[in-house]
């Protein structure tokens, strides 16, 4: 295996890559799980073959994962999996460092925006996926699609994700709104009615005190989200500037300002969205806000609690539906001294994993099988997000995606984000400001 010459610059912006995905669950102190009982990790013996699997789940997922790792190596006694599951960031960091030491895993869990970097850096194995033995029917063209970089495929789908509406039952009931929002009018109408101030009075009614607000309609978090939902608003739009070999953004700037303003306008013209919210699903929980937009990895926490909760797509604010979207994709790093029992072991894995994936939706992630998705459909709340499935758009798999779409400061999309609804700053500004800062990472 020969790997391409590397800078610590990309593997800085590699480690910053993490933080800008898809925004999946996750604790705030890095994880490890291995596959043997008690967080210890087993070796197996005999003629039992090790593999090692890594992955960056640190929420409700991790357990999910971890059990399933547990159900492969209690079934068989031939392969052993020693699973491993940090933080995205150190996991990435690791990876490379292991890699230049020549020891990496035999299959990794990345996110299809990030498939670009690593298959320039060489540091992936394509062959390996065709002896999985997928067809392309089995999944969703959304899934497959994540899964390629430059006609070529690098990696098998496990799951997908995108933005959706949440909301309480009850509050909606009794503020008489009978069914979810699903136009942007709708949406703005239902958070006034769910807006309402210590005096009893509702945003966008005269005598509203914003300053005394015991239960916003809205919640969403103001990362580099609100880029993701700006995306979402541009494709509503007919626009998607992101291309996987784009040499500078073709930022269509009247698009992108009108989708920032209104953003912008749920936090400060109608003032039914929290200013500087920092976790919707914990003031969902805590009847703060009646309604939120995030991701299928919620539900678990949502369904460990009591509230009656539904949820709902994307609303449609424009033109078309759209809605951000991300996935999560197994791959094969290239290995130094390649072993074909341990590549076989790891195929023989990542196969049963693909068949089993219809377990991986109690994470609350979807499946990215039909098969898996099936299960996923007799879940609550998953109903949703799967409708979204043929309107989730992801990001592109661009060689300097880590540095484009970082969500570490400073960084195109951060600053973006933290413009539109933290200062209040024109969007037009902001859109300018945000083609500048991504075709000048472009140009470097």
């Amino acid at each position: 295996m020969k790997m391409k010459r590397w800078s610590m610059r990309v593997l800085l912006a590699t480690m910053a890559m993490a933080l800008t995905l898809a925004g999946c669950a996750s604790d705030p102190k890095p994880q490890g799980g291995q596959s043997g009982a008690g967080g210890t990790s087993s070796t197996g013996s005999g003629d039992t073959v090790n593999i090692d699997f890594w992955g960056g789940w640190t929420g409700p997922d991790l357990n999910t994962m971890q059990a399933l790792v547990e159900v492969f190596n209690q079934q068989q006694t031939k392969i052993h999996v020693e699973f491993t599951s940090l933080q995205w960031t150190p996991l990435f960091t690791k990876f490379l460092t292991e890699m230049k030491g020549g020891n990496p895993p035999e299959v990794l869990v990345m996110h299809p925006f990030e498939l670009g970097q690593f298959v320039e850096m060489g540091v992936l194995d394509s062959k390996p996926v065709a002896s999985v033995g997928m067809d392309e029917a089995n999944y969703s063209g959304f899934a497959w699609g994540g899964t390629k970089y430059k006609g070529e495929q690098y990696a098998v789908p496990l799951d997908v994700h995108m933005h959706g509406l949440y909301y309480n039952k009850e509050l909606l009931e009794k503020a008489g709104i009978s069914e979810a929002p699903k136009t942007g009018e709708e949406l703005i109408a239902a958070a006034q009615k769910l807006t309402v101030d210590n005096n009893g009075k509702h945003a966008g009614e005269d005598g509203f005190d914003e300053n005394n607000v015991v239960q916003y309609g809205l919640g969403f978090s103001m990362n580099h989200h609100v880029f993701y939902q700006i995306y979402a608003l541009l494709n509503q739009q007919g626009s998607n500037p992101f291309t996987e070999d784009m040499a500078s953004v073709d930022l269509d700037e009247e698009k992108t300002a009108k989708a920032i303003a209104f953003l912008q306008d749920l936090v400060f013209k109608y003032k039914v969205v929290p200013k500087g919210e920092k976790s919707p699903v914990d003031d969902f929980m805590g009847g703060k806000v009646a309604m939120f937009i995030d991701g299928p990895w919620q539900m678990p926490k949502l369904e460990s609690s009591n509230i009656q909760w539904a949820s709902a797509p994307y609303p449609q604010v424009f033109d078309r539906p759209a809605a951000w979207g991300a996935a999560e994709i197994m791959t094969f790093p290239l290995q130094k001294d390649e072993d074909p029992a341990k590549l076989e072991a790891a195929v023989e894995f990542v196969r049963w994993l693909d068949k089993n994936s219809g377990q991986w939706a109690k994470s609350g992630q979807l499946p990215s099988s039909n098969n898996g998705m099936k299960t996923a459909e007799g879940m609550d709340g998953r109903e949703a997000f799967i409708n979204s499935l043929d309107n989730a758009v992801l990001l592109p798999a661009h060689p300097k995606a880590a540095q484009i779409f970082s969500s570490t400061a400073p960084s195109p999309i951060l600053t973006a984000a933290q413009d539109a609804v933290l200062n209040n700053k024109d969007p037009h500004e902001i859109a300018k400001q945000l083609k500048k800062d991504m075709d000048s990472l472009l140009a470097e």
